[in-house]
This record gives C-alpha cells, structure tokens and sequence, in this order.
C-alpha cells in the first residue's frame, strides 16, 4: 500500500474478528479498516444492527474452513451425530479464538449445538487423551485456510487409526446472511491423506471499512489497492 499507492497504513494489536468490529464501527476510535471472519460479521450485526450501513466490504481474503477431529473409536462421524450426542465436551484453544466464534454462529443457526460443553485450553493435549479411559474432551474444532495443517489436524491425519475428522452438511449452515450470501458454504475438502473429501465449512475473511471515518482520497486509494494490487498483498488461494 505504501510503495505502490502511497497509502500510509497503521497496523494496530488486535484480539480478533468482533475486537476489529467494535473499534470499526465505535465512532470514538480511529480505527477505520478491519478483517473479520463473514461468521464474525453477521453474528455483530445480529446484535447490533443499526451499524450495518456504516459497514462497507472492500474485498475478501479467501475462505477458512471448519476441522472437528473426534476419536475413530467414536460414534460422532457426523453433525447429525454432534447434535444427538449427551454431554459433548468440545476443544476449543480460547473463548478470544476465532474458533469460538464461529462455533457461537454455528450455534445460532443450529441450536442443537449449544448444547455442548465447551472446553477452553490446549486442543493437540486433549486430543492426546481421546482414545484413553479419561478423555478431556470429545471432539476438538479448529479454523483454518484449506490448505494448512493444524497441528491437530496433522495428528488426525497421521493416524486415522485413532482420530477420524466430523462431516458437516446440516443445511441449516448456509443460509444467507446480512450481504445476502451465505455465511458459509459446504466444500468437499479435497485432502492427499484421505480417499475421499471431507464434507466440511468454509467462510471467508473480509476486508472492512467504515465509511464514515474514510475521506475521499483514502477511498480513492484503497479503491486502486483492491483492482490494481489485491493479488500481490494478500493472494486469496
């Protein structure tokens, strides 16, 4: 942005998707360009939606998709199987992760998932104790770009003799949300350590302003930083 077009850009610490959201849309901070996942997005506005037409998409930053590894010896193969089961523990790293917040949207849209437990700390540890007589946890979620590899990810795929990753289809998941697109698509996630694709997720990553902290110029600017330049800053693939 700065060498191509001139365009100065703060970078500032952030906690994640709904932290970048309320500095955007609070008219007291100068923050006026965020990212946020599309889950993080809609499930803001569904709290506060007066504040969508302050909201301009500027360009996406291609999709993350949904991973929930479970013990092969289980019975969760699907989300049929998450929804129906008793007292699911679920693994998530932090209740700050984008993680948690995608599993709160999945939760609004099928609300048969809040019912699970959720239990915050070291998802590759409590993975470990899956196939044990004490497991920490029943399932474990991470969020990710299709082609990384979490570390869990990694161990389930190194050892599909004990871990198998959960197929998610409910149509539920899909519906449109505050742009009128979905929220999320299903993918049949093609993966080289699998003989067939997994049914999964994906939601994409936003570039977001608020319109009415950008001045013209800066709008100009970012306007030939999106058609011009997108490609080499931030490649969506």
């Amino acid at each position: 942005a700065a060498k191509e077009i001139g365009l100065g850009v703060e970078n500032l610490p952030s906690t994640g998707s709904l932290d970048n959201l309320d500095r955007l849309l609070d008219e007291t901070s100068p923050v006026n360009l965020g990212f946020a996942q599309a889950d993080a997005v809609q499930l803001y506005l569904n709290k506060n939606p007066r504040v969508i037409e302050n909201l301009v998409v500027l360009e996406n930053i291609g999709p993350e998709c949904v991973f929930i590894v479970t013990s092969a010896d289980g019975s969760i193969r699907t989300d049929d199987d998450l929804r129906a089961a008793k007292n699911l523990r679920l693994g998530i790293p932090s209740a700050s992760s984008g993680i948690a917040v995608t599993f709160d949207y999945m939760a609004s849209q099928v609300p048969e998932l809040g019912q699970a437990n959720v239990v915050y700390g070291d998802t590759l540890a409590a993975m470990e104790t899956m196939d044990s007589d004490n497991p920490e946890v029943d399932a474990v979620m991470m969020v990710h770009r299709p082609r990384e590899h979490s570390p869990e990810v990694d161990m389930a795929l190194a050892h599909p003799e004990r871990f198998r990753l959960v197929e998610l289809g409910d149509a539920r998941f899909t519906a449109a949300s505050w742009d009128g697109k979905p929220v999320y698509r299903q993918m049949d996630l093609a993966m080289a350590e699998m003989d067939e694709p997994l049914q999964t997720l994906c939601v994409v990553g936003l570039l977001l302003a608020n319109k009415h902290k950008l001045a013209s110029e800066q709008r100009n600017q970012l306007g030939k930083l999106v058609d011009f330049y997108w490609m080499q800053v931030y490649p969506t693939e």
